[in-house]
């Protein structure tokens, strides 16, 4: 999912904006939505910032990027990670079946 904004706004209200999306980044949870659509992330864990600051004939530019992986949750505790030197017994009707194949965004996995 990608959401662009580029706008042109007063000094105060890019303070406010600002403002909302450091709060919300504190919370752990920002929301970035224009028109029908938005993009939700999870801010945490270690965070990669990146600050810029330029000025050239007159004009300045402060270009701030923050970036850090997503934290995979485990909802289902089936799900678990387990190591061990142990084999899983499988069901039977499931190790006849052929294996799905995997789309390439879950095939990934970051522990």
């Amino acid at each position: 999912m990608k959401v662009t904004v580029k706008c042109k706004l007063e000094a105060d209200a890019v303070g406010s904006m600002l403002l909302d999306l450091a709060n919300n980044f504190k919370e752990g949870k920002v929301v970035i939505q224009k028109g029908p659509s938005f993009v939700t992330m999870r801010p945490a864990g270690q965070i990669e910032v990146e600050i810029e600051a330029v000025e050239k004939k007159g004009k300045q530019k402060i270009e701030i990027q923050l970036s850090w992986k997503e934290e995979i949750l485990l909802d289902d505790p089936e799900a678990e990670i387990k190591i061990s030197a142990e084999e899983p017994i499988l069901d039977v009707a499931s190790s006849t079946e052929e294996p799905e194949e995997k789309e390439e965004s879950e095939s990934k996995s970051d522990c």
